[in-house]
Order: structure tokens, then C-alpha cells, then sequence
């Protein structure tokens, strides 16, 4: 038995060694990552309402585009914290949008929503009142979680104002049950026996029971608790997407397929799954707007630019054309005119996009550490998208009667 036991002691030994090792190693790659900047956090967890949502009081680096602090407040909000009960003598307009409006690529003080908060004060109409502009975008939401954004969310800080930003690059798609994929965690509007009503089956799914076990959401913390884990997450994605990094010189050969280009969208649809993700997206741009007013708020939407109406190389923009994108302006025209049709007011960004990168050669979406030209907006397409947006609300505030369209 003593033998036994004076055979197994080294053993032991050497186990706790291996251990301690490894542990010091983890350690040390841990350390160095936080030391490095490189982080790969996840903000989402699943949502009875809306399919996904920001998780609370999250604070993490974003740099996979980019590179942006990104804080999230007790309520959910990629903003600071602000009372539900409207202060005395202020101004609130509450943004929905997706992933353009949440910006997870910039610090916050660098978003349109905060160069919006910061002109607004200078506005005359507005003297004296104090500005909020508080944010309530969320990446990869359709306008039908905008919608439900603003019924469970947004309408309880009693806004003055609802501005929707509406990016025609994917909201579209994210609106159709037909175009987006199968597995798509979202609430969708329908036409069911000639009444719209909202789909919520999304929450009766395996994937959504799955995310949101607690199992499923203790591994998630767990990651964005870890730098390490994070990064063998990242490199698992990259590797099960088959995803690769591109040179810049490749990038400038092959950018039409980096622009994520979409003829559908530039034309009259021409199939059903289109002309029924048209007729969903218009009848939200109508209850987003009747909500609205039912609450005594203003309702606004914004049309912004996506990559291949504003790609500052007209070459670029004419092969585009070949290919049948014959008005690259068709859905931010469609949607302006439903708009004048229905009593909507909308702003539209894209064509002032197009001729101030043709002017000065400006990408307003891309960082250095993207391709150029795509993706969302950089620092200079917020600070313009802001100035843009601030300067024609503070022209409706002033000429209510007689707005001069923003073209």
C-alpha cells in the first residue's frame, strides 16, 4: 500500500504541474488579448418581442469593423441612460433602425444620432428646450422589430419624435419571411384574409427554445467574460463560413461582389417574393406612422445610403448598371413617393451621398480594416448623415407648413 502510494505522489505531482501550467498559459494569452485590444463580444440575446435584442449593461470593444466602445444601458440601448418620465422643457425624438443606427463600429459621441443631439440646440424653433435623440437601433432588424421596438420600448419614454432609419440594402429582405432564411428569428408582418397581423412564431422555434436555455446563455456569458474564448469563437466562424481575408488590390478588382449588390432592389419587382416584401415594408412605414401619431409623437423616416448608390467610382456604378440596376435611387424613390401618397413625411439621403463622394472622392462606408466603400457608415458618413438629418428637422420644426424635400 505505502508502495502504492510513494508510486502515485510523483504522479500527482506532475499533474498539478501540467495544470498550473496550462492555467498560467490561459492566463497569459487572456492578459494579452485585453492587453492587445482584440475582443470578439456578442451584444445579443434572444427576445420574446423581436427575436434578438441588446443585452443590458454591456460594455465591450467592437473592432471585427471598425472600432468602437460600445456601452449598453439598463434598458437595452446602445446610449447613455435616460429617465423614462420626459424631463420638463426638453425635446425627445427616439430612433429605430438596425445596424447603421446601433453603430457598434464607432464610439457613440461619433454617430449621427449624437451629431443630430448636438445641432438640434442650435435650431430656433428649439430654443431654450433641452435635446434628446435617444437610440434604440439594434443590428439586423427588419422594420417589423422596429415596429414592435417602438409598441414595447420606445413610446414609453414619450417622444416628441419618431425617427425610423430605413437601410433599403437589407430591410427589404429582412421584412419577408420568403427572402430572409429560414431560421430567421423575427416577428413578421402579414396579410392574412385580407387583415395585417404580426407572426410571432419565431418564438416557438427549436433555434429560439435552444438561444434562449439557460445553458446556451450561460456559455455566451461566458464568452463575453473571455477574450481567449472569444477568439476561438471568431476563428471557429471564420472557418465553418469559409470566410477569407482580401488584399486591397483584390478588393479593388472584384468590388461589386464586396458592394453585396442586389438587382431586385433597383427595379420594379418583377416576382411575387418582391412585390410582397414591398407591400409588407410599406404597410409598417403606415403603423410605425399611426402609432405614432396615436401617442402624440411626429413621425419621420430616413432613407440612408447603401454601398452601390454612393460607391464614389462612377465606373463601379455604371458596370452596376449593366448587370440591370438601372436606377439605383428606385427604392428610396418608391418609398418617398408611398410616402407623399400616404401622408409620410420621408428624408432621403442617398442621392446627397452620391454627389458629395463624386465631388470629393469620400467613402462614406468602410474602414481601414474592411474594404473600403462597403460595409456601414464610417465617421464621415455619420457626421454627414447627422448634419443631413439634423439640419432638415430643425427646417420642418421651423417651416412645419412647408418643408423643402431633402433630395
Amino acid at each position: 500500500m505505502n508502495l502504492k502510494l510513494s508510486q502515485l505522489k510523483p504522479l500527482l505531482i506532475n499533474t498539478v504541474l501540467v495544470l498550473g501550467s496550462i492555467v498560467f498559459a490561459l492566463g497569459v494569452a487572456e492578459i494579452t488579448l485585453r492587453i492587445l485590444g482584440i475582443s470578439y463580444p456578442s451584444f445579443y440575446q434572444v427576445d420574446p418581442q423581436r427575436g434578438h435584442a441588446l443585452i443590458p449593461n454591456m460594455t465591450a470593444r467592437w473592432t471585427h469593423e471598425g472600432n468602437g466602445l460600445v456601452s449598453i444601458n439598463s434598458d437595452g440601448l446602445r446610449d447613455r441612460h435616460y429617465e423614462i418620465n420626459k424631463p420638463e422643457n426638453t425635446y425627445r425624438i427616439v430612433v429605430l433602425g438596425d445596424s447603421f443606427s446601433e453603430a457598434i463600429q464607432l464610439d457613440a459621441d461619433k454617430t449621427f444620432w449624437s451629431e443630430i443631439e448636438r445641432r438640434l440646440p442650435n435650431c430656433g424653433a428649439l430654443a431654450g428646450k433641452n435635446i434628446e435623440v435617444i437610440n434604440f437601433g439594434v443590428g439586423d432588424y427588419g422594420t417589423a422589430q422596429a415596429y414592435m421596438t417602438l409598441k414595447h420600448q420606445a413610446l414609453k419614454y414619450q417622444p416628441d419624435l419618431v425617427l425610423l432609419e430605413i437601410f433599403t440594402g437589407n430591410d427589404l429582405v429582412n421584412n419577408s419571411q420568403a427572402l430572409s432564411p429560414g431560421d430567421r428569428l423575427s416577428p413578421f408582418w402579414q396579410e392574412v384574409n385580407g387583415q395585417w397581423q404580426m407572426n410571432m412564431d419565431f418564438n416557438k422555434s427549436e433555434t429560439y427554445r435552444r438561444r434562449d436555455s439557460w445553458a446556451r446563455r450561460f456559455v455566451f456569458s461566458l464568452i463575453n467574460h473571455s477574450r481567449l474564448l472569444q477568439v476561438l469563437n471568431e476563428a471557429k466562424r471564420v472557418l465553418v463560413t469559409q470566410r477569407t481575408l482580401t488584399t486591397q488590390n483584390s478588393e479593388q478588382t472584384d468590388i461589386i461582389p464586396a458592394l453585396d449588390f442586389d438587382v431586385n432592389l433597383y427595379q420594379e419587382p418583377a416576382n411575387p417574393e418582391w412585390q410582397q416584401a414591398w407591400a409588407v415594408t410599406e404597410s409598417l412605414l403606415t403603423q410605425i406612422n399611426q402609432a405614432s401619431l396615436a401617442n402624440q409623437a411626429d413621425f419621420v423616416a430616413v432613407t440612408i445610403s447603401n454601398p452601390p448608390q454612393v460607391y464614389p467610382d462612377r465606373q463601379v456604378r455604371e458596370k452596376l448598371k449593366q448587370l440591370g440596376a438601372k436606377n439605383l435611387f428606385y427604392p428610396d424613390q418608391r418609398i418617398a413617393k408611398f410616402g407623399q401618397t400616404h401622408g409620410i413625411e420621408v428624408f432621403t439621403l442617398a442621392p446627397i451621398f452620391q454627389q458629395k463622394a463624386d465631388q470629393t472622392g469620400t467613402y462614406w462606408h468602410g474602414f481601414e480594416n474592411t474594404i473600403m466603400g462597403t460595409g456601414h457608415w464610417n465617421e464621415k458618413g455619420h457626421q454627414l448623415a447627422g448634419e443631413l438629418i439634423g439640419d432638415r428637422l430643425c427646417q420642418r420644426l421651423t417651416q412645419p407648413s412647408n418643408p423643402t424635400p431633402l433630395k
